[in-house]
């Protein structure tokens, strides 16, 4: 079962590269066509008076300068899942201090939430227990990232959050479903943003952050390695069909 685990861990971190290797080639390319575009998920800096830049990863920064404008505000800081075509860099491009200007093709908000309080007995209650699989899952910018899927009705907004229970390693943490009984319909996936900033400082150490979640197979752990304020790595990229949002 161990080894399983470990294998299912392996995978989930080789899918994250083999994806984020894709865009940062994409980046590295003088040739930005209109015809091409990239998918993933960047966090949304508000500028003020309707304005923001987007931080794609821990060191790459985009400035929206043309296409699509999100209907549901930049106001406040949040994860949003992003489809894009790079239009130039900050050397043919007259963007300031950002690394790249693209149009937004495609802009949606992403769930984005604290980590939840430990309600004990309630728990299952409120925060469900039902299972989900896990696709992907990382830390960027302050934020731990799940992409996952389920069933979807279509109609029913699913309940996830991330919940820290009382007493335990504060480095350990459970993700929570509750699809409300409405595990039906078609499969799809959705995403959630996890704000880290009330986890203790690890005082420039490396910690495991455990992740323990419920699958179709079970009980299960995915481990991260975790180090506050420092850079995590690249975002990865994910199709766009069947995207879900959750509340």
């Amino acid at each position: 079962m161990k080894a399983m685990k470990t294998l299912k861990t392996f995978l989930l971190v080789l899918g994250t590269i083999l994806v984020s290797t894709t865009l940062y080639s994409c980046l590295d390319d003088d040739d930005y066509s209109l015809d091409k575009f990239s998918v993933g998920v960047a966090t949304i800096k508000p500028l003020g008076n309707n304005a923001y830049y987007l931080q794609w990863d821990d060191e790459t920064t985009f400035w929206p300068a043309a296409g699509a404008t999100p209907h549901f505000g930049v106001d406040k800081e949040r994860r949003a899942f992003i489809n894009f075509t790079l239009l130039g860099d900050s050397t043919t491009s007259n963007i300031g201090n950002y690394d790249y200007a693209i149009r937004v093709n495609r802009i949606d908000s992403v769930l984005t939430k604290d980590i939840a309080a430990d309600l004990g007995d309630k728990n299952d209650e409120v925060y469900g227990s039902d299972p989900v699989w896990m696709k992907t899952i990382w830390i960027e910018d302050g934020y731990l990232n799940c992409q996952f899927e389920s069933y979807f009705d279509g109609v029913t907004k699913h309940f996830i959050n991330l919940v820290k229970k009382d007493g335990s390693d504060p480095y350990e943490l459970e993700f929570r479903h509750n699809a409300f009984e409405n595990l039906s319909g078609g499969q799809g996936w959705g995403l959630a943003a996890f704000r880290l900033n009330s986890l203790p400082d690890t005082n420039g150490e490396t910690v495991t952050m455990k992740i323990n979640y419920k699958s179709y197979n079970g009980n299960e752990t995915i481990e991260l390695k975790y180090k506050s304020g420092s850079k995590s790595g690249n975002a990865p990229m994910m199709g766009s069909d069947d995207f879900h949002t959750t509340n």
